[in-house]
């Protein structure tokens, strides 16, 4: 009797991690079939699970290259670290629609947000 459709995407996804640890133990393809198999926890063609088991190591490898790429990118640094005093503008204008008296209030603003202190008006 033939499976329904997506049966063979529904059982691989829900053994992933075990054949990907059989893989990463030597274990070949085919056997790992064949023990799935005989143990009903198959029920796909061997040519269907080798061409998904491809996919997934496939998948599992990109995903392992995109998470080191990642890590590695990445700092320890704290956000509050990420704005140095260097990085904020002085009198830059941050948003050119402000006018000159805005600008200067919010240029106002963001110097005396690095205090724990607030001004009252």
């Amino acid at each position: 009797m033939p499976a329904e459709w997506g049966q063979a995407k529904i059982e691989i996804l829900a053994l992933r991690d075990e054949i990907l640890g059989k893989l990463e133990q030597g274990i070949l393809v085919r056997t790992i079939y064949e023990e799935l198999s005989a143990s009903g926890r198959v029920t796909m063609s061997r040519r269907s699970f080798y061409d998904r088991v491809k996919r997934l190591r496939t998948e599992a490898s990109k995903s392992t290259r995109n998470t080191s790429a990642q890590s590695t990118t990445r700092t320890n640094k704290p956000i509050q670290n990420y704005l140095t005093e260097k990085s904020k503008p002085a009198t830059s204008n941050l948003l050119p629609s402000l006018k000159a008296e805005e600008q200067e209030e919010l240029d106002r603003l963001w110097e005396g947000s690095s205090d724990d202190t607030e001004e009252t008006p």
